[in-house]
């Protein structure tokens, strides 16, 4: 069938969302799909596509940036490729993007972090994209130069700081990542880095410096979109308890409660209904134990479902 019969069956929206979305390969999958079953086919539009490809509850860049996010958790260089070009034509700047998949490597680790990495650069040399990116690259201490103990400080909780471990923990690492930890983690962060500390000082150290003072301080994407970000990658690989701690620490950076649903919805198309939806039920109780269920509805928890 051509491309104007598919356009003409399916409507001019899914066309317009769709190579918006997916602007090498959407035409192809849709072509290909029609092909062999039209029922299928319009059903993933309308959920996929028309549904939730471009809902109001993210905009443009948040949406691309979780998508991408997503696809380097689950190694799907295909999409990922794809993805990458409709978020640049649509001005997502691609130190970002990049940021987006270099944030990979702490849930997924090399081997889900180094393809994509080794796609975006292929995409960076074509487009001409590595100047612009050496120049807007952070220094070799990241942040570090700029962060300042007093202004941090301000914003901790006065139960982590009136912690007896608090001292300590400084003493023993420093306190930027852990610093770091506690403007993200309020009342949870001591007792991780307690716990792991117990078991291995010096991995302890490392950790602490990699993720909170160096991955998670970099700035180079806002905290709140970040956090979305996590949100989706957690929920790709259905961990659930950083997910729910992201989740959280989202909400706190100005996230909407809405916006984490988005993310979790946008999970069952690309992952499943399964982990998107275990990971909803996860926020709602979550949101249960906040007191905010009414923004979201006042829905039942899945322990007072059963």
């Amino acid at each position: 069938m051509s491309k104007s019969d598919l356009r003409k069956k399916y409507g001019d929206r899914a066309f317009e969302i769709g190579r918006k979305l997916q602007p090498r390969s959407f035409e192809r999958r849709l072509a290909q799909r029609d092909s062999l079953d039209q029922h299928f086919t319009k059903l993933w539009l309308d959920y996929a596509i028309n549904g939730l490809g471009q809902r109001p509850a993210l905009d443009d860049r948040t949406r691309f940036l979780v998508l991408i996010g997503q696809f380097t958790m689950g190694k799907s260089l295909a999409a990922l490729d794809d993805t990458v070009r409709g978020a640049l034509a649509a001005g997502v700047k691609p130190r970002e993007i990049l940021e987006t998949i270099l944030q990979c490597q702490i849930y997924g680790g090399h081997t889900t972090a180094d393809p994509a990495i080794d796609l975006f650069h292929k995409i960076a040399e074509e487009l001409n994209l590595l100047d612009e990116l050496k120049k807007s690259q952070l220094p070799l201490d990241g942040n570090d130069g700029k962060r300042s103990y007093e202004e941090e400080s301000r914003t901790w909780h006065p139960d982590d700081v009136n912690d007896p471990r608090f001292a300590g923990l400084i003493k023993g690492h420093g306190w930027m990542g852990i610093g770091r930890g506690l403007s993200l983690r309020p009342k949870n962060h001591l007792s991780v880095l307690y716990n792991h500390d117990l078991i291995d000082h010096e991995w302890t150290k490392l950790w602490e410096a990699f993720c909170y003072q160096g991955m998670y301080s970099r700035g180079i994407v806002d905290d709140k979109t970040r956090l979305l970000c996590m949100v989706g990658n957690c929920a790709a690989i259905a961990e659930e308890v950083n997910a729910r701690a992201h989740m959280r620490a989202a909400l706190q950076q100005g996230a909407s409660p809405r916006e984490v649903i988005e993310v979790l919805f946008i999970t069952t198309v690309n992952f499943g209904m399964p982990p998107g939806l275990a990971a909803l039920d996860a926020f709602v109780e979550l949101m249960e134990q906040l007191g905010r269920l009414e923004e979201i509805g006042n829905p039942l928890s899945r322990k007072k479902m059963k």
